[in-house]
């Protein structure tokens, strides 16, 4: 009898210490899943605002960009591009006899860097207010905002000059080199296009659906003017998206 009851004291208390060890045991356990439960939602958190930040420099990336894009395409679309001077050489009486008076003038196109493209041409011409006649082709803005290498810039090509004195069908015809694209293409053989274009440019600018076709925003001739004075020289700009300005050399 008092074995069964040794036996059975040490079995109890082999039983408690077990139980006392399986709950600490299990404690722990369950303590360490906690843990680990934590750190996986810590690390998710994580990698939602690692993401989350990396989303966000990307879209500033973007954002900026398209900040420098917008500013680009706002100069070009104010950028005046100097290819042409008028010289005066003289003006006073005409040396023909005739009444009025008459102007001397030399007329140079310039490339890119405002030198000039052969020999200017030097020209008389009956009155003092003096008009330069172009043929103008703009572009869609799209094309310029885009820097679209063909049909990013105005394209201008002069025709002659003629006065207050002079009409443009008797005016002083010019030999123009080249058409005037922005930035200019130097001594290069223009492009198809703007050959296509120049051939028909009235056959374009009376077929708007064509015209948009090739992204033509508008064709027409162009005759700022100037009335000259003797020892003055003006500049002819063509600006980015617009048509032709006469401005006096500083």
């Amino acid at each position: 009898m008092l074995r069964n009851l040794v036996l059975g004291s040490f079995a109890a208390i082999a039983a408690f210490w077990s139980y006392f060890f399986w709950d600490r045991s299990t404690d722990h356990l369950r303590q360490l899943s906690e843990r680990d439960a934590r750190i996986a939602v810590l690390e998710t958190d994580m990698a939602v605002k690692d993401q989350t930040i990396e989303d966000q420099a990307q879209t500033i990336t973007e954002q900026t960009e398209e900040i420098q894009r917008l500013e680009l395409a706002k100069q070009l679309l104010r950028l005046d591009h100097r290819v042409a001077s008028i010289r005066v050489v003289r003006q006073g009486p005409a040396t023909d006899g005739s009444d009025g008076i008459e102007t001397e003038v030399v007329f140079t196109e310039l490339d890119d860097t405002g030198q000039p493209i052969g020999e200017g041409e030097s020209m008389t011409i009956k009155g003092k207010r003096l008009y330069i006649d172009g043929l103008v082709i703009k572009f869609d803005d799209d094309y310029i905002e885009a820097g679209d290498a063909l049909r990013g810039t105005s394209v201008c090509l002069f025709q002659g000059i003629f006065s207050e004195k002079v009409s443009p069908e008797d005016g002083i015809k010019i030999d123009s080199k080249v058409p005037h694209p922005l930035p200019f293409q130097g001594d290069k053989l223009p492009d198809p296009l703007y050959t296509q274009l120049f051939e028909k440019i009235w056959d374009y600018a009376n077929d708007p659906e064509e015209a948009r076709r090739l992204g033509v925003r508008a064709i027409q001739g162009e005759a700022p003017s100037i009335e000259a004075r003797p020892g003055k020289t003006y500049r002819v700009e063509l600006r980015q998206s617009g048509g032709v300005t006469i401005r006096t050399e500083e």
